[in-house]
C-alpha cells in the first residue's frame, strides 16, 4: 500500500510539475528563461523604442529578454487584451505603462494569479502591483515645464496659457499638469484657460492645437507634456504662423523629433528625462522582483553594482523607485541624447 501511495504521489507530482509554465520549474528563473514584457501606451511611440533600448541594455548584462506589447494608438482596451494575452501565455514579467490607470487593474490582478510578476513604469495605475517604476517625481515634471514656460514670457509674464496632453486618463500627464498649474497660479498676469487631448496621435495633437489658436486667438503660451504630441504643436503653430515665438512653448518629447522645433525657435524650452535608463532599472526592477530578491515592499532596494547605471534604487514610501530628474535639451547637448 506504502508504495503505491508514494507511486501515486510522484505521478501526481509530475503531472502538477507538466502544468507549470516551463520557468517556474526551476528554484528560481534561470537568466536566460527570464522574459520581461513592456505595454506601453503606444507602439508608434518612439519615446518607447528607448524604454526598450534601455531594457536590451539590461537583458545583455544579466540575461533574459525583452518586447515591446503595445497598440498602434493608444487604447485602454487593447492593453487590457493584450495583458491577457501574456498572462495566459504564461510571461514571467510584465511592465505596464498604463493609458487609463484604473481600466488596467483588473487584467493585472489576474496576471498575477496566474504567476506573472506586474509592474508598472513610465505611467502609474490605481493597483495591481507592488511598486512603480518612475523616471522622476510627477512634481518635478510638471514644475520643470511650468518654469520653462515662464522664462520664454519675459521678467513679467502675461496672458493666456493652454495644455496640449496626451488623454484625459493618462495618470503622469495629470500629476505633471496639476504641478505645472501650481507653479502657473504664483503668477497673477497668467491664466490657465484651456487643456485639449491628442490621444497619443500627432494628427489629432496638430488638429486641437490649431483649434486653439482659433479659440484663443491671444494665447500666450502653450505647454506641451506629450510625446509625440508636442512637435505636433509646434508644427500646427508654424502652419498658422504663430511659431518660431509668436507663441511661447514648453513641454516633453524625444529630442529626435522635437530638436529641429527648438533650433528653428518654435519651441522655447523641451526636456525630459533618460527614458533609456527608465527601461533599464524597469528590467532589472522586474527580475529582481521575479527572483524573489524583493517582493515590492517599501524600503526594499535593488542593487546594480556593474553595468550601465550602477547604482541602489530603493522604493519609497509612495512605492516609487524613481530613476532621475528632469533633463532640459539644448542646442548644444541635444546631439548628446541618442533617442
Amino acid at each position: 500500500m506504502a508504495s503505491k501511495a508514494i507511486r501515486a504521489l510522484i505521478i501526481g507530482a509530475a503531472t502538477a510539475a507538466a502544468l507549470l509554465p516551463a520557468w517556474l520549474l526551476s528554484p528560481k528563473a534561470q537568466a536566460d528563461d527570464f522574459q520581461l514584457a513592456m505595454v506601453i501606451k503606444s507602439s508608434t511611440n518612439p519615446y518607447y523604442k528607448a524604454t526598450l533600448a534601455g531594457a536590451e541594455i539590461a537583458a545583455k548584462e544579466i540575461g533574459g529578454s525583452v518586447k515591446n506589447y503595445g497598440p498602434t494608438e493608444s487604447s485602454a482596451q487593447a492593453q487590457v487584451d493584450i495583458i491577457n494575452n501574456l498572462a495566459d501565455r504564461h510571461i514571467p514579467a510584465i511592465a505596464v505603462a498604463p493609458s487609463d490607470p484604473d481600466a488596467v487593474v483588473p487584467a493585472m490582478k489576474r496576471a498575477e494569479r496566474l504567476g506573472a510578476k506586474v509592474l508598472t513604469f513610465d505611467a502609474d495605475s490605481s493597483g495591481g502591483r507592488p511598486f512603480f517604476v518612475n523616471q522622476a517625481t510627477s512634481d518635478a515634471i510638471g514644475r520643470f515645464g511650468a518654469v520653462l514656460l515662464i522664462k520664454s514670457l519675459g521678467p513679467n509674464p502675461q496672458g493666456q496659457v493652454a495644455i496640449v496632453s496626451a488623454q484625459p486618463t493618462a495618470a503622469n500627464q495629470n500629476l505633471w499638469i496639476a504641478a505645472f498649474k501650481d507653479e502657473i497660479s504664483k503668477y497673477k498676469g497668467l491664466t490657465v484657460v484651456d487643456t485639449v487631448y491628442g490621444y497619443d496621435n500627432e494628427q489629432k495633437a496638430f488638429d486641437a492645437t490649431v483649434a486653439l489658436t482659433t479659440k484663443y486667438p491671444h494665447l500666450a503660451g502653450i505647454f506641451a507634456p506629450t510625446c509625440p504630441g508636442l512637435p505636433a504643436v509646434a508644427r500646427a503653430l508654424e502652419s498658422v504662423n504663430k511659431g518660431h515665438g509668436a507663441i511661447k512653448v514648453s513641454g516633453n518629447c524625444v529630442p529626435s523629433i522635437t530638436a529641429k522645433y527648438m533650433l528653428d525657435g518654435t519651441i522655447d524650452g523641451f526636456y525630459l528625462w533618460n527614458p533609456i535608463k527608465l527601461g533599464y532599472v524597469t528590467y532589472y526592477a522586474a527580475k529582481a522582483l521575479v527572483d524573489g530578491k524583493i517582493q515590492g515592499k517599501p524600503g526594499e532596494s535593488i542593487t546594480i553594482t556593474q553595468g550601465k547605471w550602477p547604482g541602489k534604487y530603493v522604493i519609497g514610501a509612495n512605492g516609487q523607485i524613481v530613476t532621475g530628474e528632469p533633463v532640459q535639451f539644448t542646442a548644444e547637448n541635444y546631439k548628446d541624447f541618442n533617442f
